[in-house]
């Protein structure tokens, strides 16, 4: 249950665009969001409203252990308040600091434990055995338990969450203490204007996850400037949390009997105009959407190299070209990426924007091989690691599978029926100089923020607006919201359809 592919603009400016994009030096009539930003001068770069690490693994813990939102912590006030916990199920009176919270399996256990402590750089491969120690956040460790009932432990010294001393992760609750669920899958919620849509398919006293996507207006943005270069332009606020949009993938876009009751429940609530907050609107859009997490060239992991899936020689970044200011600086807009957790980067070298990809069957093995060689993804968990997360199942029956039903950038359809690994990967990238061939050296930013209906060709712009309700003409960011279901109505959140 606690369980999560992307696509790559190359292909979105053939089927998007309808043009091939070639990197070359060029001006057009319009030259507007060109966001080059250039300073002059020495080669010092410059960070503008990016959190600090410990900021952000302590914002994790608190909203995954309370009921707290990350748009609720804002400022720097939030750090010197406390936070009453409400995750899992305080069984014990006497010890109001042990929480319980039933996961069935032992593997779902880590995938929990994966899952919150994800920002402190938990491996999900090996997770027990791991602990964290930071005099800004705290101390966090997990362990397996030691009798039959006591899957796993997660052991909590944090100040901001006093009342919380240990989150254990349990086969089953006893006989007295169990119920059923207020919320299933695929009921909607509204929170700060926008609609969220229930992906998990929990259990009384486990974790309700819900999501809303589509929602770029909401994120705050930060930058990187390089003198002489230019400003990368990104979103520096959390999207959905990557096993939550897993879920959502699994349990309500590629089920169509699921995707379907959530376009009937949006319609019964007369949120008719609002359903690309919560599931693609016609299956012509969701066939386009999942097709681009199905192909090889949606694997970006570092975004100067080539894609080592497709060959070394081909350099996806040509594919994504915005703008330059002159011949050896240019701007690169990677757009229609999934999303996922939130940018990292480590002082003003490395940078990683995660996005969710998808891989079939035995190609995982080929991806994992490649991210495992990777520094960029198998370095320093703390800031980024490469993840497999949930499996998810397309039926042959399913209208994703054969002919398709809508125009993909190579004629073809990449969606096959079969087993999909969903896998985080982070783009990342340096503001080193590198060759896009043999002959020229470039110097990049990148803009994550644009849209393509924005773009400073005119033909590009033209181009993008022949296909308005695209999911891919920008990137797609996303929120979460998490809270332990206790078996009555969430008053924090606005009831929109409750089956």
């Amino acid at each position: 249950m606690y369980m999560k592919k992307i696509f790559n603009f190359a292909l979105i400016a053939a089927t998007v665009c309808g043009i091939s994009l070639a990197a070359t030096s060029c001006k057009d009539d319009d030259n507007s969001d060109n966001n080059n930003g250039g300073n002059g001068g020495n080669e010092v770069e410059t960070i503008e409203g990016m959190s600090a690490l410990e900021d952000d693994q302590l914002a994790d813990l608190i909203c995954k252990w309370t009921d707290t939102n990350y748009s609720d912590l804002t400022g720097s006030a939030w750090r010197s308040k406390t936070y009453d916990a409400t995750v899992g199920l305080a069984l014990d009176e006497s010890r109001p600091g042990v929480r319980t919270m039933p996961v069935g399996t032992l593997e779902e256990a880590d995938s929990y434990a994966v899952s919150a402590l994800s920002t402190l750089g938990i491996d999900y491969e090996t997770p027990s055995g791991f602990t964290f120690s930071n005099d800004q956040v705290g101390t966090v460790s997990y362990r397996h338990g030691t009798d039959a009932n006591t899957l796993g432990v997660i052991s909590v010294d944090v100040k901001q969450i006093p009342g919380l001393q240990e989150i254990r992760l349990v086969k089953q609750l006893p006989e007295n203490a169990g119920g059923d669920p207020y919320y299933q899958c695929g009921d909607l919620v509204k929170y700060k204007n926008q609609i969220y849509v229930c992906v998990s398919k929990h259990e009384y006293g486990q974790e309700a996850r819900f999501i809303t996507v589509n929602d770029q207006s909401t994120h705050s943005r930060g930058s990187f400037g390089y003198w002489g270069v230019g400003t990368d332009s990104v979103y520096n606020d959390e999207m959905a949390k990557a096993e939550v949009i897993g879920d959502w993938l699994q349990n309500v876009v590629c089920d169509y009997a699921m995707w379907q009751n959530v376009r009937g429940f949006m319609d019964e609530a007369g949120q008719e105009a609002n359903m690309k907050q919560v599931v693609p609107e016609d299956n012509k859009i969701r066939a386009s959407f999942i097709d681009f997490f199905c192909h090889d060239g949606a694997y970006i992991p570092d975004l100067q190299k080539g894609n080592p899936l497709v060959g070394s020689g081909r350099k996806d970044i040509a594919g994504m070209y915005w703008n330059d200011d002159d011949v050896n600086h240019m701007i690169f807009a990677p757009v229609g990426f999934l999303l996922a957790d939130k940018l990292r980067y480590t002082g003003v070298t490395h940078k990683w924007v995660p996005y969710i990809y998808l891989t079939k069957g035995e190609e995982f093995f080929k991806v994992y091989y490649y991210e495992h060689e990777l520094e960029s993804q198998a370095g320093d968990p703390s800031h980024f690691k490469f993840k497999a997360l949930n499996k998810i199942t397309i039926e042959p029956k399913d209208s994703l599978v054969g002919k398709p039903t809508f125009d993909s950038s190579d004629g073809k359809t990449h969606i096959k029926e079969g087993t999909y690994t969903v896998c985080l990967i982070g783009m990342h990238w340096t503001h080193d100089p590198w060759n896009l061939d043999k002959d020229q050296v470039f110097k990049s930013v990148f803009n994550f923020c644009t849209d393509y209906l924005r773009h400073p060709k005119t033909s590009m712009r033209n181009q993008a607006r022949r296909t308005p309700t695209n999911w891919l003409h920008r990137n797609i960011t996303s929120r979460s919201l998490t809270f332990t279901d206790k078996g009555s109505r969430n008053k924090s959140y606005e009831e929109v359809y409750h089956q």
